[in-house]
């Protein structure tokens, strides 16, 4: 995912390491793995493109230089909404970028211990 600032390495152990090397070294030279340590819940921002259908903002606005879609606090993300629709109302990008009903979703990690 990207647009997490707050990403944390994960501590491995050993062997985990060297599943790690053997799993790359299984995909090519032009892969390498990176351990984080997961979130319980990220906040996707999102755009409508049609009933029922929703993408993520990085994606529907690409011409909008360092847009992230995913954010680690719900707060965060709701600036960033806000942010986000007075951008598209007043901004001078040509052509000037649809404005579409965004919306802040909770992607929750299903592979968490809680």
């Amino acid at each position: 995912m990207t647009g997490l600032d707050d990403l944390k390495i994960a501590i491995l152990s050993p062997e985990d390491l060297e599943t790690i090397r053997k799993l790359e070294k299984k995909l090519g030279p032009t892969v390498r793995l990176v351990a984080v340590e997961t979130k319980d819940v990220i906040y996707a921002l999102e755009a409508k493109m049609a009933p029922n259908q929703w993408q993520r903002v990085d994606t529907v606005y690409p011409e909008i230089k360092d847009i992230k879609a995913y954010y680690a606090e719900q707060d965060t993300a709701r600036e960033a909404k806000g942010w986000l629709k007075g951008f598209l109302i007043n901004n001078n990008l040509n052509p000037k970028p649809r404005k579409r009903p965004i919306r802040i979703r909770q992607v929750v990690n299903t592979e968490s211990d809680n």
